[in-house]
């Protein structure tokens, strides 16, 4: 529209000039052919022309752009449709992988891969079903092949880590689970999974120096920051059992005294730290080791062991005083449990009538270790058998309820 307006300017313009410019100029078309025009008109009509020849070149110009915007317009629907058609089939796939139908998911899955062989989640998801199948190697390729094409995708690396820890490719693993440690310092699954591959391995060293590496990153989730203390406690307690099993006595003890920092009612620890001091010929620190345990954990085995040794050593005070204060009315069932190994005590040490005035005074529903231990005390011999034979019987009794 506006070329049309601009053209009747010019018309309009060239009459108004030619109007006040008579002057004629001749205008030769060919040899035999002659125009006489105004001169303005003439130079008008030149100008009129290069301007027609301008636009008409223009609009070629524009034409062609507009072709080859339509042809990639044409090309880009046609990919949209190809690559919405793709990303229908692997949900597709993905779907009947999540639905355990492994055999279409495999089907579906090659599909994509025919027509979009870069497709890096169906290459991630043709390994989970390879891996879902048990082929594992063939699993680790597509995968790695995933790898190639996307190098950080997070996905793929654990799944290719998995992969690799069930077919207990464990250093390869470790290699992998460190490199995606190192892109994601701050994250703690990696961390988590590597600790894991370390434990099968019995790695105590690495698994503790893992564990040292999670515990920042989960500070601020309560629950699980004490669960991994926990944990981390345990993992002491392994390495000190595996030092003391090769002799290494003197690190077993600070790996012992470790597990029960990191950990105070670790009652393994507490147990294992009073045995290796009573084999290395420390008595009262194993004993003072089993009472601590025992007010941190309530584990009466803390107890029993330390009745054991009292048995040589015949000091027997510190004991005494330990079971009497850990009775608790609110708790009948441990009650009993406590007065009969008092009752035991004082009969391993010759004192009967204070045997008798604890179990007469504490009668429960559970009367047959009460009233052997009553019986004993009451009669140093029955039925022709020493009072030592019985006592050893009832004793092992009476630790074996306790424990339970």
């Amino acid at each position: 529209m506006k070329h049309i307006i601009f053209s009747i300017l010019f018309v309009v313009f060239s009459i108004y000039v030619a109007f006040l410019n008579p002057h004629e100029s001749t205008f030769h078309l060919t040899q035999n052919q002659t125009f006489k025009l105004p001169t303005v008109i003439l130079l008008l009509a030149a100008a009129f022309t290069g301007v027609l020849i301008s636009v008409a070149i223009f609009w070629t110009f524009n034409l062609k752009n507009t072709l080859s915007r339509w042809k990639s317009n044409l090309q880009k629907s046609r990919s949209e449709k190809r690559q919405r058609r793709v990303e229908s089939l692997y949900k597709k796939s993905e779907n009947f992988f999540l639905s355990g139908r492994l055999d279409k998911a495999v089907s579906v899955i090659d599909k994509v891969l025919f027509a979009s062989s870069e497709h890096v989640a169906a290459l991630g998801l043709k390994g989970k079903i390879l891996f879902a199948q048990g082929k594992k190697v063939s699993a680790a390729n597509f995968q790695k092949k995933a790898l190639d094409r996307d190098p950080q995708n997070i996905s793929v690396l654990f799944d290719l880590a998995t992969t690799y820890d069930e077919a207990g490719q464990y250093e390869d693993e470790i290699n992998l689970l460190k490199k995606i440690h190192r892109d994601n310092p701050k994250a703690a699954q990696p961390l988590l999974r590597l600790r894991n591959v370390y434990l099968k391995k019995q790695d105590w060293k690495n698994v503790l120096t893992a564990q040292d590496k999670i515990l920042p990153l989960i500070r601020d989730h309560k629950e699980e920051w004490g669960e991994e203390l926990k944990n981390k406690s345990h993992y002491f307690y392994e390495r000190g059992k595996q030092q003391w099993e090769i002799d290494k006595r003197d690190p077993a003890i600070s790996d012992f005294k470790q597990a029960i920092k990191a950990w105070n009612k670790n009652s393994a620890a507490h147990l294992f730290l009073g045995d290796a001091y009573l084999e290395t010929g420390k008595q009262k620190l194993a004993l003072k080791n089993w009472f601590a345990g025992f007010e941190q954990t309530r584990n009466i085995a803390c107890l029993t062991r330390a009745q054991k040794v009292c048995l040589e050593t015949g000091d027997t005070q510190n004991l005494i005083e330990a079971y009497q204060k850990a009775i608790d009315p609110n708790q009948p069932q441990e009650n009993h449990k406590f007065n009969l190994l008092l009752a035991l005590l004082y009969l391993e040490h010759g004192q009967p009538e204070k045997a008798k005035s604890v179990l007469e005074e504490n009668q429960t529903e559970e009367e047959l270790l009460g009233s052997l231990l009553l019986a004993l005390a009451n009669k140093p011999t029955n039925n022709g058998s020493t009072p030592e034979s019985n006592l050893n019987l009832i004793r092992e009794a009476v630790f074996q309820f306790a424990h339970q």
